[in-house]
C-alpha cells in the first residue's frame, strides 16, 4: 500500500519547519517566496494530496449559505428543487456549513427582490439563486459582486457575471423543440405558435433564450412557416389561448414553460386536434402526454439542477474543489413511450 504522506515528511523533504509546511497547506499566515516554492516542490515531489475532509474540519469556520427559490406551494415545477436541495443539506449536515432555504413569490417580482435584500444584509458566505427575474437578478448580483459574496445560480444563467451556474443551454433546447415540431409540419396547413405562459416575457431570460433558438433554428429552414408568439398571464388563459388560436389559425405550438398542458387543455375545450411541445414532468403535462395530446416534453431536470448546484457550492467551500463556472446538463426528450422510466 502507499504510504501515507505526513506533514513532517513534507517538512524533512522541503527542509522547512512543520510549521510552515501546515500553513501553506491550509493556506494560512505569512510563508516567505522561498519557504513557499520549497514546500510546493516537496509536495510535487512526494505527489502529495491533501485530505480535504479533514482540512474542512481544521478549519473550524461555519459556511453559511443563502438560497433563493421560487415557492413550490405556489407553482409545482419548484418542488423537485426544494427535494433536490434538501438530499444535500442532509448528505452535508455532518459539516461545518449553515444552509437555509428562503422563498419568493415566482409571480412577484418584488418578493423576489425584498427576499434577495434581506439575504445579503445576513453577508452569508455564499448566495445561490434562481433568477427568474432578469431585472432584479442583476441588481442581486451586482450587489453580491460588491459584498464579495460568492455567488451561483440554476435553472437560467443570467447574462452578467456569475461565479457558477448549473442549468441546460436554453438557446440550444429551444432549437430542439423546433427540430421535434419540424417532423409534424406541412407547408400546406401549418401554422406555429410560441406560447409563453404565466410569466413577464420581458424580464424572463429563459424565455427568451428559448424563443430566440427556436426562431433561428426556422431562420435556415428549407420551407418557410408563419410563426407568431403570445405572452399569457395567469387570468383568462383559456380565454386568450382560445382568441389566439382562432386568430391566426394557430395548430402546431411550442410551450416555452411548465404550463405545457393549458394549451392541451384548450384544445381539447376546443375539440381540436394540434402538436404540442412543452416542458416538465408535472402530473398534468404527464397525463396530456400518455393521451397523445402532447408530443414531447424536455425535461429540465430542476431537481438535479438544484442538488448539483448546491453541492458544487458547499464542496467549493468546503473543501476548495474546483468546478467548471457553466455545468451544462443534457436536454432530454421524453414522449409517450419512455415517460415511465422517469417517474
Amino acid at each position: 500500500m502507499k504510504k501515507k504522506i505526513t506533514i513532517k515528511d513534507i517538512a524533512k523533504v522541503a527542509n522547512v519547519s512543520i510549521g510552515t509546511v501546515d500553513r501553506v497547506i491550509h493556506n494560512r499566515g505569512k510563508v516567505s517566496e522561498k519557504a513557499l516554492q520549497k514546500v510546493n516542490d516537496a509536495l510535487k515531489e512526494l505527489d502529495y494530496k491533501a485530505n480535504p475532509l479533514a482540512r474542512s474540519l481544521k478549519n473550524n469556520v461555519v459556511y453559511a449559505i443563502s438560497i433563493l427559490v421560487p415557492d413550490p406551494q405556489k407553482d409545482s415545477y419548484w418542488l423537485p428543487c426544494q427535494q433536490g436541495i434538501m438530499e444535500i443539506i442532509t448528505e452535508y449536515e455532518a459539516f461545518d456549513v449553515d444552509i437555509s432555504v428562503h422563498y419568493f413569490d415566482p409571480s412577484e417580482s418584488e418578493s423576489f427582490s425584498q427576499v434577495g435584500a434581506r439575504l445579503i444584509r445576513k453577508s452569508p458566505d455564499a448566495v445561490l439563486f434562481v433568477p427568474l427575474f432578469e431585472r432584479e437578478s442583476d441588481v442581486l448580483l451586482r450587489k453580491l459582486n460588491k459584498k464579495g459574496i460568492l455567488s451561483a445560480t440554476f435553472n437560467s444563467m443570467p447574462r452578467n457575471h456569475v461565479d457558477q451556474h448549473v442549468g441546460q443551454d436554453l438557446y440550444l433546447s429551444g432549437r430542439v423543440g423546433a427540430k421535434l415540431i419540424s417532423d409534424f409540419l406541412d407547408p400546406s396547413t401549418s401554422k406555429i405558435g410560441i406560447v409563453h405562459i404565466d410569466e413577464a416575457f420581458n424580464n424572463a431570460i429563459h424565455m427568451q433564450q428559448k424563443e430566440e433558438g427556436f426562431k433561428s433554428f426556422y431562420e435556415t429552414y428549407a420551407a418557410k412557416y408563419d410563426i407568431f408568439t403570445k405572452t399569457i398571464n395567469t387570468d383568462n388563459i383559456h380565454s386568450t389561448l382560445l382568441d389566439f388560436i382562432e386568430s391566426h389559425g394557430v395548430n402546431v405550438f411550442f410551450v416555452t414553460t411548465s404550463k405545457t398542458y393549458e394549451v392541451a387543455r384548450t384544445l381539447e375545450l376546443l375539440n381540436k386536434n394540434g402538436i404540442v411541445v412543452g416542458y416538465d414532468l408535472l402530473q398534468e403535462n404527464i397525463k396530456y402526454l400518455t393521451e397523445g395530446k402532447i408530443q414531447f416534453l424536455i425535461h429540465q431536470a430542476p431537481r438535479m439542477q438544484a442538488s448539483l448546484s448546491l453541492k458544487s457550492l458547499v464542496e467549493k467551500l468546503l473543501f476548495k474543489k474546483e468546478y467548471p463556472k457553466k455545468q451544462f446538463l443534457p436536454i432530454e426528450i421524453i414522449n409517450s413511450e419512455n415517460v415511465k422510466s422517469y417517474l
